[in-house]
């Protein structure tokens, strides 16, 4: 198992998926990005904070995280308590994650085929995309057993550590897919020789190394021009299942899924929404 600290994205620090890509200085808007980080600050640390927490999360100085706060606060996407002074995500806040969703055209072309996917193994299915150097999970089936996981949609995890990460780091095109292992802390030698074993196999199994009883299978979802959009992925209990079991029953569904998927994408001529670190 690899030690992943804030595997979840819970760490004050923001993840290296936040990082700015390359960008035309005379476009750049400063006073958006400063907004846009403390907004990111919240969503790697999903609870109440106050302005030195803030501060100290997002990377701004302390006269700057006030104005921002205010701002936000005046627009209604931060609430503060009143007792506290601690600030938080509002209401509103939901309405960018869920435009995002129901306005993503992969998550509806792809969903018929994550319900057949539960349909035929009973586990949790996920669909997730590439965020910089994290996946993101974009839409899920849950299975029906009480051992299943449960991860929210919006959930990042970083992607070298899980098996739908693992299965799009290995069929990105290899600059990037080094320019993100640059970022991680494992042993880059070592993931390169998984993911070269995951693009011989076509598909990924992680036995708990993103999450303790957690066991995944998952496989590429190819978009137009043959390039990876997104991975499906199935999740499920090391109670009851075994990488070995895995392997035999679950990764041929995840598989065939996947192809499916890859078709319908790639008919519809949808495109990753990926963006480089």
């Amino acid at each position: 198992m690899f030690d992943i600290k804030n595997k979840s994205r819970t760490g004050l620090n923001l993840p290296a998926s936040f990082a700015k890509a390359d960008v035309d200085e005379r476009l750049y808007l400063g006073t958006l990005e400063k907004g846009l980080l403390i907004l990111a600050a919240f969503c790697a640390n999903p609870r109440p904070m106050t302005l030195a927490e803030v501060s100290e999360a997002s990377g701004l100085n302390k006269s700057a995280t006030q104005r921002v706060l205010y701002t936000l606060r005046a627009l209604r996407y931060l609430i503060q308590s009143e007792t506290t002074r601690q600030y938080s995500l509002s209401a509103r806040a939901l309405d960018i994650g869920n435009a995002h969703v129901h306005s993503n055209p992969i998550v509806e072309a792809t969903f018929p085929y994550l319900l057949e996917a539960n349909r035929r193994s009973q586990e949790t299915v996920n669909l997730t995309e590439l965020d910089g150097s994290d996946i993101i999970f974009i839409s899920r089936v849950p299975g029906k057993s009480v051992m299943s996981s449960y991860v929210p949609i919006g959930t990042r995890f970083p992607a070298f550590a899980t098996a739908p990460g693992r299965a799009i780091l290995a069929n990105l095109e290899p600059a990037s897919t080094n320019k993100i292992l640059r970022t991680i802390p494992a042993n880059r030698q070592k993931i390169l020789k998984q993911l070269e074993r995951v693009r011989r196999k076509g598909f990924a199994i992680t036995d708990q190394e993103a999450m303790p009883g957690d066991i995944s299978t998952a496989a590429p979802v190819f978009g137009y021009n043959n390039k990876v959009v997104a991975a499906v992925n199935i999740a499920a209990s090391t109670a009851n299942w075994t990488p070995k079991r895995v392997e035999a029953k679950l990764s041929p569904i995840t598989v065939e899924i996947a192809r499916q998927m890859s078709k319908v994408v790639s008919q519809h001529r949808l495109h990753s929404t990926y963006q480089s670190l």
